[in-house]
C-alpha cells in the first residue's frame, strides 16, 4: 500500500471520527463511569455472593495446579482476548438492534466497578493494587474499547435505518463492513497491541515488585 493511500484512509478515518465517532466515544465514556461507579456500589450489596464465588474460583485454581504462564504467553492471550472483545463490539452492530455495541461497552465498565468493590470487600489495598496493576494499562486499552463501540454505533445506526427506517441515504452493508474493517484495523488493532504488551510486561514487572 502507499503512502497516498494510508493518508486517504486516515484522512477518512478522521472525518468518520469527528462526524460519529466522537459522540459516541465520548457518551461511552461518562455513561460507563456512571455504570462502574452503581456496580461499585452493588458489589457491597452481594458482598456473600462475590466471597462465597471468590473462594470457589480459588479452590479450582489450587486444584488445576498449572504453571505460571510466561509473559510472552501472556500477551498473546490478552491479546487474542481483547481483539476478540472489540471485533464482537463491532460486528454486533450489524444486528438491526439499536444500542448492542453501547451496551457491551457498558458492560466493560461494569466489570471494573464489580472487581473495585471486590477489592474493598476483601480488604485489598485497592488504591495501591489500581495504580501498579490497572492504571498503567487501562488508559491505553479503554481507548480502543471505546473505538469499538464508536464503530460499533455507526453500524449499528445505518443498519437500524436500512431495517427498520428504509432510508435510502443509510450506508450498503459492504461499505459498512468494509469501513468497519479499516477503523478495526489502523485503530483498534494497534492500541490493543500496545495495551497488551504494557499489560504482560510492565505491568506483570511492576506486581512482581510491589505487590
Amino acid at each position: 500500500m502507499s503512502v497516498d493511500k494510508i493518508k486517504d484512509k486516515f484522512s477518512v478515518e478522521y472525518h468518520l471520527y469527528n462526524e460519529f465517532y466522537r459522540k459516541s466515544i465520548f457518551t461511552t465514556l461518562i455513561l460507563g463511569t456512571l455504570t462502574a461507579l452503581a456496580f461499585f456500589f452493588a458489589a457491597f450489596y452481594f458482598e456473600e455472593f462475590i466471597i462465597q464465588q471468590t473462594n470457589i474460583m480459588a479452590e479450582q485454581m489450587l486444584d488445576a495446579d498449572k504453571e505460571e504462564p510466561t509473559n510472552v504467553q501472556k500477551f498473546f492471550s490478552i491479546l487474542l482476548n481483547n481483539l476478540f472483545v472489540g471485533g464482537m463490539i463491532i460486528l454486533s452492530g450489524f444486528i438491526p438492534v439499536y444500542g448492542l455495541p453501547f451496551i457491551y461497552g457498558l458492560l466493560s465498565f461494569a466489570a471494573v466497578g464489580i472487581i473495585t468493590g471486590y477489592g474493598i470487600i476483601m480488604k485489598h489495598n485497592v488504591l495501591q493494587t489500581m495504580v501498579i496493576a490497572f492504571i498503567p494499562h487501562a488508559v491505553i486499552e479503554i481507548i480502543p474499547i471505546l473505538y469499538s463501540v464508536a464503530i460499533g454505533m455507526y453500524v449499528n445506526k445505518n443498519m437500524v435505518r436500512k431495517v427498520f427506517l428504509r432510508k435510502r441515504k443509510s450506508e450498503k452493508v459492504r461499505n459498512m463492513l468494509m469501513q468497519g474493517s479499516t477503523s478495526y484495523i489502523i485503530i483498534v488493532i494497534p492500541l490493543f497491541l500496545l495495551a497488551a504488551l504494557v499489560e504482560a510486561f510492565i505491568t506483570s514487572f511492576l506486581v512482581d515488585i510491589y505487590l
